[in-house]
């Protein structure tokens, strides 16, 4: 139905929570044992269980009170996954020059979308950021820090910056930044299966499903 930016999924849940990425790809072996693979996503959709982070009686009614905000899967919202909600690393804080924003061009293009890159060696993935944090963006052009509002203007429901007036990239200058961000995400189910018995030994689940923006 629709995104509901205010309030993110609860932090004191979310941070107990297991999960990650996930890619989709068919892999055919043939007769000799060897493989053919074919990756159908060209970025990962990240699921989550929040079971785990369901500690107290009073995170699970916190729970419920936001599962039933949410009627089950008809609205999406933000999540914070602890493992991978920054532009750096985990042990570092956010600076300027984190990620590659994108390089202007004879166009003089001012809109540029918000992307963290993973990389391992000569391979390299890219993912789209659709929902920074407002208030930790930083943002750089050709090595001077710029300030919002004044210099650039931020969509924080799609990840979009748009650069104003002198401040837009010159052909083949480039511009960088970091941030911290959240995962947009969904229920996996319309029905909050939670049997206390069951949940004081950890034998329930509550499946959260990225959503693409």
């Amino acid at each position: 139905m629709s995104f509901i930016e205010t309030p993110r999924f609860p932090d004191k849940i979310s941070y107990g929570s297991s999960g990650g990425p996930m890619y989709n790809t068919d892999i055919v072996t043939v007769k000799s044992g060897y493989e053919t693979r074919n990756q159908n996503w060209v970025q990962s959709r990240h699921e989550y269980d929040a079971s785990f982070g369901v500690t107290t009686e009073d995170r699970l009614s916190e729970l419920v009170d936001f599962f039933h905000a949410m009627a089950g899967q008809a609205h999406e919202f933000r999540f914070k996954d602890w493992a991978d909600y920054k532009s750096c690393s985990l042990t570092e804080e956010p600076s300027q020059t984190d990620q590659v924003l994108g390089v202007g061009d004879a166009l003089g293009t001012d809109t540029f979308q918000i992307i963290k890159t993973y990389t391992a060696g000569i391979l390299s993935r890219v993912r789209d950021i659709s929902k920074p944090i407002e208030g930790t963006l930083l943002v750089e052009v050709d090595g001077v820090l710029l300030v919002e509002a004044l210099d650039y203007t931020v969509d924080y429901t799609t990840g979009l910056i748009t650069f104003l007036g002198g401040s837009i990239p010159n052909d083949g200058v480039g511009a960088r930044c970091g941030y911290q961000f959240d995962v947009p995400c969904r229920f996996g189910s319309d029905a909050l299966n939670i049997n206390l018995n069951a949940y004081a030994i950890g034998e329930t689940t509550v499946p959260l499903i990225e959503v693409r923006i």
